[in-house]
Parts: C-alpha cells; sequence; structure tokens
C-alpha cells in the first residue's frame, strides 16, 4: 500500500492518463486493442492509486459494454455475412448505378449504406471492395479514388448516424436521445457526403470518373426486395421508434431492430444459415473483445476523478473545443472509433453541453487524426497498393478535413 501512496502522489490523473494513452498506441500492434486497454487500464489504476476497487472497476465496465452492444454487433455481423455470400450487393450497387454514371458518387454511397446495417465501417469496405474496383474508372488513380471515398462514406455513417456502435456508446453514455440525435446528424451526415466528393476530387484528380463500361453492370437474378428488405428493416423501425403504438415501441431498439434485420437475412438464404451464423458468430466475438476492453479502460478512467480534472484544465479553452480536442488525440492515440467514443463518454459524463452536442463533438473528433494506430488505415494502404503518402493524402487528410466540418456544423446547430 506504500508504493501505491507513493504513486499516487507522484503522478496525478492527468499525467497517468497521457502517459497510458502513449503505452496503449505502442503495444496494441504487439498485443492487440483487447489486451493493450484492460492491461493498460490496470496500469493506469496502479498509477492512481486505486486498491482492491480497481478490478471491479475493470469488470464493470467490461460488462456495461458488453450488454449494451452484444445483440448490435452480432446482428450487424449477420447481416454483414447475409451481404457478402449472397448477390444482395450486387443488386444494391446496380441499383445505386441507375441514379448515376459517376463511380465516386456510386461507391461513396454504397459505403454509407452498407455501414449502417453492418455496424463496421471496416466490414462494409471489405465488403464493398470488389464491387467497387469493378466500377471504377479505367485508370488505377481512379480505382484507388474509389476506394478511398468508400472508406470515407462508410465512417461518415459510422460516427454519426444511430444506432452505430459509435452513436450508442455516446447516447447512452452522455443521455442523448436517439431521435434528437438523429434529427441533427443526418443532415451533418449529407453535408459531409457531399463534401468528400469534393475533397476527394481535389486530392486526387482524375480526368473522367464516368463508368465507361456502365454496359457490365447487370443486375443479379436476386430480387431488390429480397437485396433491400433486410437492411432498411432495422433502419425503418428505428426511424418509426417515436410514432409506434407503445406495445410494439420495442421494437425499434437499435437491438431488437437489428436482430429482426438479421433473422429475415437468415430466412431468406435458408441454405446458407449455418455457415453465416458460424461466420458472424466469430467475428462478432473479435469486435466484442475490443469494445469490452474499451469500455474497462474508460470505466477505470472515469473512476479516476480524471473528468474533474479534464473539466480544471478545460476553462482555458473554449467549451465546444474540450470535448473535440479530446475525442481527436483519443483517437490519433487509440485509432478506434469506439473506443475513442467509449473512453471520452466516460470521461465527459455531465459536461456542461447539452447532450447531443456533445455527442456530435465527440463523433466528430473521432474523423481526426487516423493514422498509422488506426488498422483501417493499413487496409486501405494495402488493399490500393497505395504508398505511405498517398494513404494518409487519400484517407488521413480527407477524414480530418470532415472532422472539422463536422465540428463546425455541430458546433453552430443550436440545441
Amino acid at each position: 500500500m506504500d508504493i501505491l501512496e507513493n504513486i499516487r502522489d507522484s503522478m496525478d490523473p492527468f499525467l497517468a492518463f497521457l502517459a497510458t494513452v502513449i503505452l496503449v498506441s505502442l503495444i496494441i500492434p504487439r498485443l492487440g486493442p483487447f489486451l493493450s486497454l484492460v492491461v493498460s487500464a490496470i496500469i493506469f489504476g496502479l498509477l492512481v492509486g486505486m486498491g482492491e476497487q480497481l478490478l471491479g472497476y475493470v469488470s464493470t465496465g467490461l460488462s456495461r459494454i458488453f450488454s449494451s452492444l452484444a445483440i448490435v454487433v452480432l446482428s450487424g455481423a449477420l447481416l454483414a455475412e447475409f451481404l457478402r455470400s449472397t448477390q444482395s450487393l450486387d443488386r444494391i450497387v446496380a441499383d445505386l448505378s441507375r441514379l448515376s454514371d459517376k463511380s465516386l458518387a456510386i461507391s461513396g454511397a454504397a459505403g454509407y449504406l452498407i455501414s449502417l446495417p453492418v455496424m463496421c465501417s471496416i466490414t462494409a469496405y471489405m465488403i464493398l471492395q470488389p464491387l467497387v474496383s469493378a466500377l471504377s474508372a479505367k485508370n488505377s488513380e481512379g480505382g484507388k479514388r474509389a476506394l478511398f471515398m468508400t472508406a470515407a462514406c462508410s465512417i461518415i455513417s459510422f460516427n454519426l448516424i444511430y444506432p452505430s456502435p459509435v452513436m450508442i456508446t455516446l447516447s447512452e453514455g452522455l443521455g442523448a436521445a436517439p431521435s434528437d440525435l438523429l434529427m441533427r446528424s443526418i443532415p451533418i451526415s449529407l453535408a459531409l457526403f457531399l463534401l468528400a466528393i469534393v475533397l476527394m476530387r481535389r486530392i486526387i484528380p482524375e480526368k473522367d470518373e464516368s463508368i465507361e463500361h456502365k454496359e457490365k453492370i447487370k443486375p443479379p437474378q436476386m430480387s431488390r426486395l429480397s437485396a433491400w428488405a433486410p437492411m432498411l428493416l432495422p433502419i425503418a423501425l428505428i426511424l418509426l421508434g417515436s410514432i409506434l403504438p407503445d406495445k410494439i415501441r420495442i421494437l425499434s431498439d437499435p437491438g431488437i431492430a437489428l436482430l429482426l434485420g438479421a433473422m429475415l437475412g437468415l430466412g431468406l438464404e435458408r441454405e446458407k444459415m449455418h455457415d453465416m451464423i458460424h461466420v458472424a458468430t466469430r467475428r462478432s466475438g473479435v469486435i466484442l473483445l475490443d469494445l469490452c476492453g474499451a469500455g474497462a479502460f474508460g470505466y477505470v478512467v472515469a473512476q479516476s476523478g480524471l473528468p474533474e480534472e479534464i473539466f480544471r484544465q478545460g476553462l482555458f479553452l473554449p467549451t465546444l473545443l474540450l470535448p473535440f480536442l479530446l475525442s481527436a488525440v483519443l483517437q490519433l492515440a487509440l485509432g478506434s472509433r469506439v473506443v475513442t467514443a467509449a473512453v471520452s463518454a466516460q470521461i465527459l459524463a455531465g459536461y456542461p453541453l447539452p447532450a447531443a452536442t456533445l455527442v456530435l463533438l465527440v463523433a466528430s473528433g473521432a474523423f481526426m487524426f487516423s493514422y498509422v494506430t488506426d488498422p483501417f488505415f493499413w487496409l486501405l494502404k494495402d488493399s490500393t497498393g497505395s504508398s505511405l503518402r498517398e494513404t494518409v493524402l487519400g484517407y488521413t487528410l480527407p477524414l480530418s478535413l470532415l472532422g472539422m466540418a463536422a465540428f463546425a456544423l455541430a458546433a453552430i446547430w443550436p440545441a
């Protein structure tokens, strides 16, 4: 106990947090997110002098995230596997191609839409990559630009549209009503979508992005209703939640709505049901472990007195700026948007701003500085065959600019 008391006397929560964030960024490549975050939570707790209650805080943080996101993540993984293993994506992209002959707009819209039901921007990109590559213009730069656009737009909806894991975590942690968030985040996300098109055209110039081989895009045999219904059902239920009768309003709960969409997808592909469940269960288990690690780290940090220290430090900054900067620094250090959301929500609980505004400011910061700690960065570098510099220009820079635009829109939007 004397050792713990000496540590506590020598390091305040703010310095301990900075040291632990640096540690996480260094060990994540070796240990993976879950072990890195749990180990760092324990180290942080010891640095600030926590005693026997430390392991209780770790367990509480783990269980809170699991209870709120387990059904959501599993359902999203099931939907992702339905889209990947059927002709649904081919049908959806073929339908989108009817709206525009520009690969940039189509690839961005596909990323934006698919990221919503599958609950993971990286998963959305991975299942869309073959189709986007086929849709892109004839030269290699056009292909890269379309893939970067898919990634950026999948992150736009993942960061801003309820019920993504980012928004569920922030909504529950900061007490923001989903309806309030949707009323503000949908227009902001659409504005960012248009801005992303402009940025991609400027950053990766190309003479002509028209799909000259459009005749090759043939609608698959799968019906339009079967392809779209599992994806649109949960979105429709959530949006209609406020007007549904009380007895069936439970259907608008994100977990239930997504589970219904996943079950519909399984019912439509009964022959592949067992394989889809097997793959989705494995994938969702890995995702949930990482998210639970974030919950543990965030809860230990929240119990350390750091929130009060953050508020004191923030007196020197505009009230709107501190949540955005905190989220941006966490994103740079931790590389995961959901981890950033979980930790930020724990630290900023009780912050003197309207809940919906606070959520959007944190979500805006999660766009920033997506660099070498972000697994999406390396996936894009490898899948597009880009250099480090090209990946920064096509991914890190546009996302950071989108984050600043999102911050500006969230800050000026009346609460």
